[in-house]
């Protein structure tokens, strides 16, 4: 997260205000996005993090959410998240891990997806091997979006 914000000329910060996991900001004070993850799969109605971001939508440059579900819930997951913010004023850029449950606690993960969501679409802008050791570098290198 600090690198990314870096590369961007804003800096990091984490856990503000006790509602948001980061906040990426440039040295004026203006908000490049918040940043909200989480472990557990985002198709499951306790998982809220779409709706804080919402919450804060006007006040940064995009919104940025990160978070896991079982590769068979993907549509589950994206049509929640496209629900939720067909009526936001900012962009979305969702990270979605996919994974194969390999016991209760263990997960095997598949697939890195990168949705962008804008003006009430979405869009699959790119999907990748999820493990590093997995990509064909040759591949993902030329590779044109993914949508």
């Amino acid at each position: 997260m600090r690198e990314c914000a870096k590369l961007m000329g804003a800096r990091t910060f984490f856990e503000q205000g006790g509602r948001t996991d980061a906040v990426l900001q440039y040295p004026d004070n203006q908000i490049l996005t918040y940043v909200e993850w989480e472990y557990n799969q985002a198709d499951r109605d306790s998982v809220n993090e779409l709706d804080k971001l919402l919450e804060k939508n006007d006040k940064c440059y995009f919104s940025t959410f990160i978070s896991y579900c079982q590769h068979e819930n993907i549509n589950i997951v994206i049509e929640k998240a496209s629900r939720i913010w067909s009526e936001a004023s900012r962009p979305l850029i969702f990270f979605l891990i996919t994974y194969e449950p390999q016991t209760k606690k263990r997960r095997h993960f598949l697939e890195l997806r990168t949705y962008f969501f804008s003006n009430g679409k979405r869009k699959l802008v790119r999907k990748q091997p999820a493990l590093p050791w997995d990509i064909e570098q040759r591949k993902y290198n030329v590779e044109e979006d993914a949508g």
